[in-house]
């Protein structure tokens, strides 16, 4: 039998070839910068500031090679890391999927979590090694949304 694995779609590898192009052009050093062009885009979006706030904390740890589009996040470590309260945390992480800039693969579907995670972190993951499975929040469609939408 064929061993399941996680495949990047075409559209997915295509914004990806979008965002390393745009950022070879812009890119200083090993770290995260909101461009400008970002930064307009976030600040002017229908979204609570909470919500804007862990939107740029999404795009900090996307990785830095691209190669994906996936941040792994549980709400323990997103509360340490922004000390965001985690009730917040829930509403704007609903808030920011309803409005379509990101899409929230949660707990729920373990098998294709598992799968992804795999990919992400290129080792074995097992299903019933973790039964509270955290978040993986895919960033596609913020880049979707920006690249139409940009100024």
């Amino acid at each position: 039998m064929q061993e399941k694995k996680h495949k990047l779609s075409d559209y997915q590898l295509k914004i990806i070839d979008k965002v390393k192009n745009q950022k070879q052009s812009e890119e200083k050093g090993n770290f995260l910068i909101l461009e400008q062009s970002k930064q307009k885009f976030i600040f002017e979006s229908d979204i609570t500031p909470t919500s804007k706030l862990l939107l740029i904390y999404f795009l900090s740890k996307l990785d830095f090679n691209h190669r994906h589009l996936y941040i792994h996040a549980s709400y323990a470590i997103i509360e340490k890391e922004t000390t965001i309260i985690k009730s917040t945390i829930m509403r704007s992480i609903k808030e920011l999927d309803k409005k379509g800039l990101i899409k929230l693969l949660s707990g729920k579907n373990r098998a294709e979590n598992t799968l992804i995670k795999e990919f992400i972190f290129n080792q074995k993951q097992h299903i019933h090694d973790n039964q509270n499975q955290t978040n993986i929040v895919e960033m596609t469609p913020f880049f979707e949304q920006f690249f139409k939408g940009a100024k």
